[in-house]
């Protein structure tokens, strides 16, 4: 549930309503260090709170840190449709989750073993790292 309801947030955030016009060619927003960190921080918070169950997502924090994507993308040049065409782009998304995923599993995470998951959350948000501060 609260993977869905951050997972709305996020496109909430960073999309309004329109259809693109923006050609399938993601490289500017791909290779934004600061747009490429931040989904994929998203995305490992996200698969920490929907794997462990003493993890949950920090709704407000969240939505400020998506925010500053957004704004940020904004100041790249991008419109909303843009941005809109990005995330929802099925590829992309696929793409993002997937290094979401191997820099978990550097972390120590083991698919299907929630308690990786928990110590690796545990420890980003002792250190209060950007993934950390987006859980709790």
């Amino acid at each position: 549930m609260a993977r869905i309801l951050l997972s709305s947030v996020l496109v909430a955030t960073l999309i309004s309503a329109g259809t693109a016009s923006f050609a399938n060619n993601y490289d500017g927003l791909r290779n934004d260090p600061k747009l490429a960190n931040g989904l994929r921080w998203v995305s490992a918070a996200l698969m920490i709170q929907d794997t462990c169950p003493d993890i949950s997502a920090r709704m407000l924090r969240g939505l400020g840190f998506l925010n500053s994507l957004r704004s940020h993308a904004r100041g790249l040049g991008y419109s909303n449709d843009m941005i809109k065409a990005y995330v929802d782009d099925p590829t992309e998304k696929a793409r993002v989750e997937g290094e979401a995923l191997q820099y978990l599993r550097s972390e120590g995470v083991v698919p299907g073993d929630a308690s990786s998951y928990c110590a690796v959350g545990r420890n980003h948000i002792a250190r209060k790292t950007q993934i950390g501060v987006l859980l709790r």
